[in-house]
């Protein structure tokens, strides 16, 4: 069995993005695992996690 470490990176949220639970703010930072961050094009969502540990979904051409 094969063990790796999913590398987690911060990135920030350069505008404001609406979501069905409400505003995710710019500079909002959140934690994106960086393998998933890199393998994403323009416009496909990322999930990360925000500071209050809720999981989101936001599109790489708003992550800084």
């Amino acid at each position: 069995m094969h063990h790796f470490k999913m590398t987690k990176m911060k990135v920030k949220v350069l505008f404001d993005y609406p979501t069905i639970e409400g505003m995710i703010y710019k500079d909002t930072k959140i934690k994106v695992s960086e393998s998933d961050f890199d393998s994403k094009k323009h416009d496909e969502k990322v999930k990360g996690v925000d500071d209050m540990g809720k999981i989101v979904w936001v599109p790489k051409k708003l992550l800084g």
